[in-house]
């Protein structure tokens, strides 16, 4: 988790960024307290996401597995992660797609250009919530929520978001702060969201760590083509949408398998 230096550093950025617009700034103890309790939520959250993301196969998501398996030994699909799409998209993992989704896909590639699903878009408002709370409007929330996918796909690009303010105050400003403008002309509330545009930003970075180091830690014990499988049933909806942040398979394998700097781990510990 972040030092909360670091996260004190990037409210005060945050409330200079739209400093000229906003014209109530809570007191500064109040911020204090909302930063805690942010703070104190993310960590709940995160460590639920990766008991859940550590949960092992029940024993129908071992069939599934070792249908896939034999699937891929029949056809004589090698290793190659760009392989993987194509066992991906055979009868038995279509179908388990279908029981999750409710909808059917012609192959696995048009279940990641359906990304974010409207699974995912639950999953991600939940997150969402429990990081800001519920008592937002459902514009408000459909704003935060674009603003979700567009980070999460921001975070695959950099190594640390704290040594790319720069870009992250752009999308901050661009993809959430004007349209929360654009919704409440009168600025009402938007003070008392300052500190969590600042904190939720990196916070939700945080979700593709939680999968990367698991994933990462299942290709080690598997071995690529099992690892990524596993991967794959395991969080069917989290594995395309982290997919479709990347040009093919084996740019978004290259990224799973890519350790943090020593650095970044110690400070996420």
């Amino acid at each position: 988790m972040k030092k909360p230096i670091f996260l004190i550093l990037i409210g005060i950025g945050v409330l200079l960024l739209v400093g000229g617009i906003v014209f109530v700034v809570p007191w500064f103890s109040n911020m204090m307290e909302e930063m805690e309790e942010i703070h104190a939520q993310q960590a709940q959250h995160r460590r639920a996401l990766e008991a859940s993301a550590r949960e092992p196969l029940t024993a129908e998501q071992e069939t599934l597995l070792s249908e896939l398996l034999e699937t891929a030994n029949e056809t004589d699909a090698s290793e190659s992660p760009s392989n993987l799409e194509g066992i991906l998209s055979s009868e038995p993992y279509l179908t388990y797609l279908k029981m999750h989704e409710g909808n059917d896909y012609t192959d696995f590639s048009a279940y990641v250009d359906a990304m974010p699903t409207e699974n995912m878009k639950t999953v991600a408002r939940s997150r969402i919530e429990v990081m800001l709370g519920s008592d937002k409007s459902d514009e408000e929330f459909q704003v935060w929520l674009n603003y979700y996918f567009i980070v999460r796909e921001w975070g695959t690009t950099v190594q640390d978001p704290l040594d790319n303010m720069k870009e992250l105050n752009k999308l901050q400003q661009a993809h959430l702060i004007e349209p929360l403008m654009a919704n409440d002309s009168e600025l009402s509330g938007l003070s008392s969201q300052i500190m969590q545009i600042g904190m939720s930003s990196i916070f939700m970075t945080e979700d593709n760590n939680v999968f990367q180091e698991v994933w990462r830690e299942g290709l080690e014990t598997h071995g690529e083509q099992a690892g990524m499988l596993r991967c794959a049933i395991a969080a069917p909806g989290e594995f395309a949408l982290m997919r479709s942040f990347f040009a093919d398979m084996t740019a978004f394998q290259e990224w799973i398998v890519t350790r943090p700097e020593p650095e970044q781990q110690e400070s996420e510990q």
